[in-house]
């Protein structure tokens, strides 16, 4: 049997396994995976291939994280966990047309400095011959009681991804063929990779604040790697509990990216923080937590690479002091014969002039492909990858 179709027989077993776990608990789910309406075949987003949804059991079905996060990690993540950053569909179709529509979990669909499409839309790819993922459209929305919707023509058998919202969530999602077309898992990249790059960082990782979910540099770096991805990225949030390296390694990832050192800022300034010994200190956070934390997950996922990411500056200057104590934490790593440890330093991230933020310190599109081009690097040292 050729890998391709054995990908797709177990792709066809989870799929179903999938729907008889729902049906169990929702009875009505049972019939509700395609549904015709006035000539277009519904299917709800449980059924379709998803990346980037990790656990089962959450609160809600596109959350990021287990409903068994406790207050032992910060208010942001436990809120934020419902934000669909860096989940995406994969599939083919033999549909002319696609339809799409979906709620938002939250009625705020946009920031001051982060358009609505980016915070709550969604956009999408086609794959073309030559393997590479082309931006096809985007779909946002104006009313959250109405949701979100976008209609696109397709050429039947072209491979689609689409990117789900960045900085909200989704309460539904559904997609719209032609009544006879189908859908079907995508087969096994040519990189090889299967289990995902987990990047767990902050508002940055996060997607805060380009203009569409394609182009948050996490989401770049998959496409650009032939690499599925998981974002776990939280908006201020990013502050190395112990409990997030448990977290992180019940994921089976075929790499860790470490990007939370903007968030870990002095206790005293923070909240839910009454383990910090030296409350005063400017890097007590990452004094406290950083080792503990990347020791735990080694110590999970033996032999699993890690990439340790100093603070990104848009002003690319020398390093600050977290930068050297994670550096000097390298360098102990390293001494004491740990392997596939890979350091990424701030300088190979913002480069060229000051255009790349919206505000001095998140990034735009411009800054994202700076970001996805130095995190992809890193990553891609970390794989092994040609």
């Amino acid at each position: 049997m050729k890998k391709t179709t054995l990908a797709m027989v177990l792709f066809a077993a989870v799929f179903a396994a999938r729907a008889n776990e729902i049906a169990k608990f929702d009875p009505a789910m049972a019939t509700a995976n395609s549904v015709v309406t006035n000539g277009v075949k519904w299917i709800d987003g449980k059924y379709l291939p998803i990346e980037g949804r990790m656990f089962n059991n959450v609160d809600h079905y596109y959350d990021r994280l287990p409903c068994n996060v406790t207050s032992n990690v910060n208010g942001g993540v436990r809120s934020m966990k419902h934000h669909t950053s860096g989940m995406q569909f994969r599939f083919t179709t033999d549909s002319k047309t696609l339809h799409f529509k979906w709620m938002p979990y939250n009625a705020n669909l946009a920031m001051y400095h982060m358009p609505s499409i980016g915070v709550s839309g969604i956009d999408i790819y086609r794959q073309d011959a030559d393997g590479k993922w082309r931006y096809v459209r985007s779909g946002g929305m104006h009313d959250a009681k109405k949701g979100g919707s976008v209609t696109i023509s397709w050429t039947p058998g072209t491979p689609c991804l689409v990117n789900l919202p960045l900085y909200n969530g989704i309460k539904s999602f559904s997609l719209g063929i032609d009544p006879a077309a189908s859908v079907n898992a995508l087969g096994p990249r040519k990189s090889g990779v299967s289990k995902p790059v987990v990047f767990y960082g902050t508002s940055i990782t996060h997607g805060g604040c380009c203009s569409r979910p394609g182009l948050a540099f996490v989401n770049i770096v998959g496409r650009d790697l032939d690499v599925p991805v998981v974002n776990l990225g939280f908006s201020g949030s990013g502050r190395m509990e112990f409990e997030m390296s448990k977290h992180l390694a019940d994921i089976d990832a075929s790499c860790y990216v470490l990007d939370c050192l903007w968030n870990m800022n002095k206790a005293k300034n923070s909240f839910d923080y009454h383990d910090i010994r030296d409350r005063n200190d400017p890097i007590g956070v990452v004094k406290e937590r950083y080792e503990p934390f990347i020791r735990a997950l080694r110590k999970a996922r033996p032999g699993v690479p890690i990439v340790m990411a100093e603070q990104c500056d848009v002003w690319c200057r020398e390093p600050n002091a977290k930068d050297r104590f994670i550096r000097a934490l390298y360098e102990k790593l390293i001494a004491e014969g740990w392997k596939d440890l890979v350091y990424l330093p701030k300088t190979e991230m913002y480069c060229g002039d000051t255009e790349g933020t919206v505000d001095g310190c998140h990034p735009n599109d411009i800054g994202m492909a700076s970001m996805a081009k130095a995190f992809g690097a890193a990553v891609k040292k970390a794989l092994k990858l040609k």
